[in-house]
C-alpha cells in the first residue's frame, strides 16, 4: 500500500468523500463501504470507523455493539411506536468498555422517541434503566464526551431527566421542541442550566407551540449567558435580551417572536446579522425594531397575526430602506395572517413600495400583507427594472381584494423582459385587453418570451375567455410548467372561476406542445 495512505489527513479526506459520493437517502452503500473499510485494514480501522459513526452513529447502534445477551428489543411497541431496547442482565465493566469505544465516535444524537411527530423512519426506543445504568458507569464524563449536536422533543419529565444524561460541554447545536402542552415540572430549570452546562453552544433552537410564552424568561435568560451563538431559533423573549444579543459578533441568524407592545430602549446593531426571522403579534412592533437596527441583512421574514394597515406598511418599508444595507438583501417576506375588515380595507401603491425598490440586488419578494397592491402597467416596469436579478416574486397569493386589477398583460411582459431570471411570479393581471382582441396573433408582443418561468399563479385574476387567455400565455411562457390560480370550486361564488383558469390551464398545455 502506498505510503501516503498510511497518513490519517489523507484517510479522513478520502473515507469522507465516500460519504458524500453515495447521493441515495439512506446512505446504505457508503454505510457498508467504511464498515468494510474498518475490517479490512488495520490502518484504516480508526479513521473509517470515526467517519461512519460520526455520520450514522445513535446511542442504539453502540448498545447493540455489546453481547447480545445483554441487551433486547421489546416485542410490545412503545408509545412512541418504536421498539424499545432494554437490559437483559447487569452491565459490566466490560460491556462499558465496549459500549464507550464506539459512545467516543458519536457526534450526532437524535434518540427515536424524538422523531415521531418530524416523519422520520424510527428504529428504538432506549429503556430509561438501560439508560441509566450506562450513564452511572463512569461518573466523571458524560455519557456520550464528543457529542456536537443534539436534537430532542420534551413530552414529559422522563425526557428531561434523560437528556440531562446526554448534555455535554462540547454541545455546539442544541435542538429542543416542546411537545407538552401543559408546563412540565423543572422545565423552566432545565431551559436555565443549558448555558452552564454547554458553554460552547453556537447553534440553539428552543420550540413550544403552547409553552412560549410559559418559557420566555428561562430561555431569555439562557441567551443572556451565551457568548458563542451564531443562530438562533425560539419563541418569545423579553426585550431586556436583545442589548446583549445584538452585541455578540458571531450572530449570523436570529428567529424569534415579539410579544405584544413590546418597547425597544437601545440601538439595536446586530452589526453581523444576515438572516432575521421576526413573528410580531402587531406589526408597529416589528417597524420599532427595525428602525435600531444597522446592519447587512441577506434575508428578512416579518409574520403578523394581526389586521395592518397601508399606512403602517409603508413606515416599515421606509424604516427598512434607512436600516438594511441595500446591497445586502436578497430575500424579502412579509406575511399578514389576519384579513381586513371589509369596511376598512386599504391599499398599497407604488409609493409606497418606493422604499423597497432601492434593494437592487434582492432575488426573493413575498407579500401577502393583508391590504390590496394596486399597481398598474407603469408600477410593474418601475418594480422589473428597479429588480432585475428577482428570481420569485409574489404579491398577494391568498388576498381578494374588491378592487380591480390595474395591471394588463403590458404589465407581466415588462417583467419578462427585464427580469431573465424570474422563475415564480405571483401576482393578479387584468386579462380583459386580451380578451376583446379579434386578432390573436399578438404582433405587438414581438419576440417576448421567457425561458425560465417555472410557475405562473394568477391568484385572483378574473377570466371570460379562457381559450383567449391560455394562447397568449402560451408564446410568452413557452418553458412554464404550472399556471395556477387561487380561485376555490368548492366555494359557490368562486367555482365560476375556478373552472375557467382549469380549462385555460389545460388549454396552455396543450397549445405549448
Amino acid at each position: 500500500m502506498a505510503q501516503c495512505l498510511f497518513i490519517s489527513e489523507i484517510q479522513l479526506s478520502i473515507f469522507q468523500w465516500v460519504f458524500v459520493l453515495d447521493t441515495s437517502h439512506q446512505k446504505h452503500t457508503a454505510q457498508a463501504t467504511l464498515a468494510a473499510l474498518a475490517r479490512t485494514c488495520g490502518a484504516f480501522r480508526d479513521i473509517a470507523l470515526d467517519v461512519l459513526w460520526q455520520q450514522f452513529g445513535t446511542i442504539a447502534r453502540a448498545i447493540q455493539c455489546m453481547p447480545h445477551d445483554l441487551w433486547g428489543g421489546d416485542l410490545n411497541r412503545s408509545e412512541s411506536g418504536c421498539i424499545c431496547l432494554k437490559l437483559h442482565r447487569h452491565l459490566t465493566k466490560d460491556d462499558w468498555n465496549i459500549f464507550h469505544r464506539y459512545a467516543l465516535r458519536i457526534r450526532h444524537l437524535s434518540l427515536a422517541t424524538q422523531d415521531v411527530r418530524r416523519g422520520k423512519t424510527l428504529m428504538v426506543d432506549i429503556d430509561d434503566e438501560l439508560l441509566a445504568c450506562l450513564a452511572s458507569m463512569d461518573a466523571t464524563q458524560p455519557l456520550l464526551p464528543n457529542l456536537t449536536s443534539l436534537e430532542w422533543i420534551i413530552y414529559d419529565e422522563r425526557d428531561l431527566r434523560r437528556i440531562r444524561r446526554i448534555m455535554t460541554k462540547s454541545l455546539t447545536s442544541l435542538f429542543l421542541e416542546v411537545w407538552a402542552i401543559s408546563p412540565v415540572p423543572n422545565l423552566q430549570q432545565f431551559i436555565s442550566s443549558i448555558a452552564p452546562a454547554c458553554p460552547s453552544l453556537r447553534k440553539l433552537t428552543v420550540h413550544s407551540v403552547a409553552l412560549s410564552s410559559h418559557l420566555c424568561y428561562s430561555v431569555s435568560q439562557t441567551l443572556c449567558h451565551l457568548h458563542h451563538l451564531t443562530t438562533i431559533h425560539c419563541g418569545v423573549l423579553d426585550a431586556e435580551v436583545f442589548n446583549h444579543l445584538s452585541r455578540l459578533p458571531s450572530l449570523i441568524e436570529l428567529k424569534f417572536a415579539l410579544q405584544p407592545n413590546t418597547e425597544f430602549q437601545n440601538e439595536l446593531s446586530f452589526e453581523q446579522l444576515q438572516v432575521l426571522d421576526v413573528h410580531a403579534q402587531d406589526i408597529a412592533s416589528a417597524v420599532d425594531l427595525v428602525s435600531r437596527m444597522r446592519n447587512k441583512l441577506t434575508t428578512l421574514s416579518i409574520f403578523s397575526d394581526d389586521h395592518t394597515g397601508a399606512s403602517v406598511l409603508a413606515r416599515l418599508f421606509h424604516r427598512l430602506s434607512t436600516s438594511v444595507s441595500h446591497y445586502s438583501l436578497r430575500r424579502l417576506q412579509i406575511m399578514v395572517a389576519e384579513r381586513p375588515p371589509h369596511d376598512s380595507f386599504t391599499v398599497l401603491k407604488l409609493e409606497d413600495l418606493q422604499p423597497l425598490l432601492s434593494f437592487n440586488q434582492i432575488t426573493h419578494v413575498h407579500l401577502d400583507v393583508g391590504c390590496g397592491i394596486s399597481l398598474d402597467d407603469v408600477a410593474a416596469l418601475e418594480l422589473a427594472q428597479a429588480w432585475p436579478n428577482i428570481v420569485q416574486l409574489m404579491l398577494n397569493k391568498f388576498l381578494e381584494t374588491p378592487l380591480p386589477s390595474s395591471m394588463s398583460p403590458i404589465g407581466l411582459l415588462c417583467f419578462l423582459k427585464h427580469c431573465p431570471n424570474l422563475m415564480e411570479l405571483t401576482l393578479e393581471i387584468d386579462f380583459s385587453f386580451i380578451e376583446e382582441q379579434d386578432d390573436q396573433s399578438h404582433y405587438w408582443v414581438g419576440d417576448t418570451s421567457h425561458q425560465h418561468l417555472s410557475v405562473f399563479d394568477v391568484t385572483y385574476s378574473k377570466i371570460h375567455d379562457a381559450a383567449k387567455v391560455a394562447a397568449f400565455l402560451s408564446g410568452v411562457l413557452p418553458r412554464t410548467v404550472h399556471v395556477l390560480c387561487s380561485w376555490i370550486h368548492a366555494l359557490d361564488d368562486q367555482r365560476e372561476y375556478a373552472e375557467r383558469w382549469n380549462e385555460a390551464s389545460r388549454l396552455f398545455t396543450r397549445m405549448k406542445k
